[in-house]
């Protein structure tokens, strides 16, 4: 393991202890505050034009200043914001304090994947799952740490504890990482708007964009603030409780991602639609199970059996098709044009919720299936 590799995996530990503790604390503090679930879902709508224009600038920067730059401004951007979310719990400021948060764990997301790939090409699809499944178990501990927290009413500690792990995750970064040639390209800085947000990408990027687009409106009907108030609202459970269920949330996508070996590297297309298909089907099944414990089984079974498996595919494909000269505008586009998926769930889950409580986890089998027969050729 090289000191740049064994950087970004501490990073990826920490940045999931931080982000852990804030995406489970976030809707009990709105909750607290008296937002409700309709609202909630204007907050969690509100930051993706945010970071889709984010996203996708921080790439094309990327490609002429380098990555380092934009990692680390990141990570601080999601500390600061982290910190301050506990004081300002009124609707509107709640909504940019959640865009820029969420803007910045997304340029986070499109910039270690890039290191990675920097580092090690032929390692990549390996390292992108080895990083991507430390980064989830961490945000198990976290996630059942934040539950205990939680459940004694410890809003401001908890999101300051949340902040605190992720500057020590940005002084990790900024000691221990050290650039290479990661900026080969290096395209001229005069860009339009326009021309950044032109859907100029090869073909098979433009199919995985739209794939990933119609994905993600299914997984953040699902994964928004619902995620949470489905256990409490539906089966009475404990917010201890329920901090069990998402950080055996997180083990399941964890497991896949850290134990599987991508060496042989073949059908990767075909593994991708089928454990895509299994999510949505194991999600929406859930949604009509009686019983917390039966409930729960099920659904806890679309990761291991589902994103643990295809993520670092969709990753691996991605930065096939990237253009050299453009790589980071590429991976940050087609992570950003499908993050626009989070405009519209997050509406879709606060309009149907109240009337029932299972129906955002049905809603997202039902935006699966639409993605499954786009796939790159």
């Amino acid at each position: 393991m090289n000191r740049n590799f064994g950087t970004l995996l501490g990073v990826s530990l920490l940045f999931g202890l931080g982000a852990g503790i804030y995406e489970f604390a976030l809707p009990y503090l709105l909750d607290a505050h008296g937002i409700s679930v309709p609202r909630m879902g204007l907050i969690y709508a509100a930051g993706a034009v945010v970071v889709f224009l984010a996203r996708i600038y921080a790439g094309h920067l990327s490609d002429i200043f380098g990555r380092k730059s934009l990692y680390g401004s990141a990570v601080a951007l999601t500390a600061i914001v982290t910190a301050v979310t506990p004081t300002a719990v009124v609707l509107w400021l709640q909504a940019i304090l959640k865009s820029g948060f969420d803007a910045g764990a997304m340029i986070f997301d499109s910039m270690y994947q890039l290191c990675l790939h920097d580092d090690s090409r032929k390692k990549y699809l390996d390292r992108v799952g080895r990083t991507r499944g430390l980064q989830a178990l961490a945000a198990a501990f976290s996630t059942f740490a934040a539950g205990l927290l939680l459940a004694r009413d410890l809003y401001t500690g908890t999101f300051h504890l949340a902040s605190a792990t992720l500057v020590l995750g940005l002084a990790v970064f900024l000691i221990g990482y050290r650039p290479g040639n990661n900026a080969a390209g290096k395209p001229t800085s005069g860009q339009s708007l326009c021309s950044l947000l032109a859907l100029d990408l090869p073909g098979p990027l433009t199919v995985l964009t739209v794939s990933a687009f119609i994905f993600t409106v299914g997984l953040s009907i699902s994964h928004c603030f619902v995620m949470q108030l489905f256990w409490e609202r539906q089966f009475g459970a404990s917010r201890a409780d329920i901090g069990i269920i998402l950080m055996l949330h997180r083990f399941t996508i964890a497991i896949p991602l850290l134990l599987l070996s991508w060496s042989a590297k073949k059908h990767l297309k075909q593994i991708f639609i089928a454990f895509l298909t299994f999510e949505g089907l194991a999600i929406s099944v859930s949604g009509f199970v009686g019983g917390l414990v039966p409930a729960a089984a099920v659904w806890l079974m679309h990761d291991l059996f589902g994103a643990g498996v295809w993520m670092p595919i969709q990753s691996a494909l991605i930065q096939k098709y990237s253009r050299e000269e453009s790589r980071g505008q590429d991976v940050s586009k087609v992570f950003a044009i499908g993050s626009l998926g989070w405009v519209f769930g997050p509406l879709i889950a606060g309009a149907v919720f109240d009337h029932w409580y299972g129906g955002p986890f049905v809603e997202l089998g039902e935006w699966r299936r639409l993605g499954h027969p786009v796939k790159p050729h």
